[in-house]
């Protein structure tokens, strides 16, 4: 019978035991690592994706600050802010009168923007009227005469309503063919200027 030597026999049996566990151990940790690089590039291409599919989803927590307009609308209506904004912006002597311009265009359904444009068009917003007529609107060619900013603005509003919007007159092409009509031969300038200030006043373009 074959005896091996008890050192051998020693070495033998730390090998059997030992080998099996490192080997394990090792498999073990290489798994390990290969899950974490795994994890962190996935990780890594989510938000990637993420912020390249959509930036703004990453600042949605962030509000605008959209100033007075922002708060003007919030509470109903926007449109005092904006007719003084514009009147303010072109120095108009009809300033301190904006509250009274929104009333009188409420007064007689009038669209504020009509009333604001045709006077830019007419008078470069009550700059260039006939002195202490308060006439910004080339009424008459601008021989009409008003007592006041107030009877001028309410004479105004109510003569678009009665004999222009009322009889079908509605667009400023149409509102063109009465209130000026030489314009009409000449390409319809005062149109094109009423629309340009008009959508002005919507778009916010003076801003």
């Amino acid at each position: 019978m074959l005896r091996l030597p008890i050192k051998k026999l020693s070495f033998l049996l730390i090998f059997f035991l030992i080998t099996p566990t490192t080997l394990a151990i090792s498999i073990f940790t290489l798994v390990k690592i290969d899950q974490t690089q795994e994890f962190g590039t996935l990780a890594k291409q989510s938000i990637n994706q993420l912020a390249s599919e959509s930036p703004s989803r990453l600042y949605a927590a962030v509000p605008e600050v959209l100033g007075e307009m922002t708060t003007a609308i919030q509470t109903g209506d926007a449109r005092p802010v904006i007719i003084e904004k514009y009147l303010k912006q072109h120095n108009s002597p009809l300033l301190p009168y904006a509250n009274e311009l929104l009333a009188a265009s409420e007064k007689y359904d009038v669209d504020y923007r009509l009333i604001v444009a045709i006077a830019m068009c007419e008078s470069n917003l009550c700059k260039k009227s006939p002195p202490n007529s308060f006439n910004c609107w080339g009424f008459e060619n601008g021989d009409t005469k008003f007592l006041s900013w107030e009877q001028a603005l309410n004479q105004v509003a109510k003569t678009l309503r009665e004999k222009y919007l009322d009889q079908g007159l509605i667009t400023p092409e149409e509102i063109m063919t009465k209130y000026a009509p030489p314009s009409v031969d000449k390409g319809g300038p005062w149109a094109k200027c009423v629309n340009q200030f008009i959508e002005e006043l919507e778009y916010g373009e003076f801003d």
